[in-house]
């Protein structure tokens, strides 16, 4: 999947332009890089394409801005309420060894033995936010479940976390886990009174 979108700098500003350039397929963003920001605009659908490739907020792609090219991140993409449609972006440029804030996705792979036997599956963290440099990002985080039995859960210390994040969390929270559902605490009683 091509990685790259072309974007333009804008020189207008204000709520008139912003609709201006959405009626026209464009979706007004800006560029932030170390404090500083650059009002620009993109193609809409070549940025939904995008999203529709996976794109995420820890997903490192290329901006073509006036002809040069640089690493970014969609850090922010905000929608209408309404109408879905992407409404602005604020893309981050990629400093290497520059720490910033970023969201990981958590996402859940396998199929729990404990969902298998009646068991209710929670999960509770589907976003990290981390602090860490560019060259230490990954897209996703994917934590297997597929040995979790009723009444196990699965912390955070349990992740294979890069040493170099920093999180905002404290103690050792349940990412997720496999509870006991109204079958299963249905069927330990049945096997007592048997």
């Amino acid at each position: 999947m091509n990685r790259t979108i072309e974007a333009s700098t804008r020189s207008a500003r204000g709520k008139n332009e912003s609709r201006r350039l959405r009626a026209a397929g464009r979706i007004p963003a800006n560029l932030l890089d170390r404090g500083n920001s650059t009002p620009i605009e993109i193609d809409d659908r070549e940025f939904e394409k995008l999203i529709a490739g996976g794109l995420r907020s820890s997903s490192k792609f290329k901006l073509k801005l006036n002809g040069a090219e640089q690493e970014v991140l969609a850090k922010e993409i905000h929608r209408h309420p309404v109408s879905g449609r992407i409404f602005h972006v604020d893309f981050y440029k990629v400093n290497p060894g520059h720490k910033f804030r970023v969201a990981i996705a958590v996402e859940l792979t396998g199929s729990a033995k404990g969902v298998k036997a009646g068991g209710a599956l929670e999960h509770y963290i589907r976003q990290l936010k981390v602090v860490t440099v560019p060259e230490k990002i990954i897209e996703k985080i994917e934590v297997d479940i597929t040995d979790l039995g009723v009444g196990e859960a699965v912390h955070l210390s349990q992740l294979n976390l890069p040493s170099e994040w920093e999180t905002r969390l404290t103690g050792d929270p349940v990412v997720c886990r496999v509870a006991q559902s109204r079958m299963t605490l249905k069927a330990a009683s049945d096997g007592k009174e048997g």
